[in-house]
């Protein structure tokens, strides 16, 4: 899923030092913190399962 333009505006003036998290609208602060995150470990969250998936590329069945 792409970042909507706002949020990657959010996330430029973050990185910029031009504002803080603190600073976000409630409403987008999750997805804020979400691609601040991608952008800093290259990774984004994975959705938890509660065990019960199966199949993928790494199912030895």
């Amino acid at each position: 899923m792409k970042p909507s333009i706002m949020t990657m505006n959010y996330v430029t003036l973050i990185q910029d030092e031009k504002m803080t998290i603190a600073e976000v609208p409630e409403t987008l602060r999750p997805e804020v913190e979400r691609w601040l995150n991608y952008f800093s470990t290259g990774q984004l969250p994975t959705i938890a399962t509660n065990g019960n998936a199966v199949g993928g590329a790494t199912n030895e069945n």
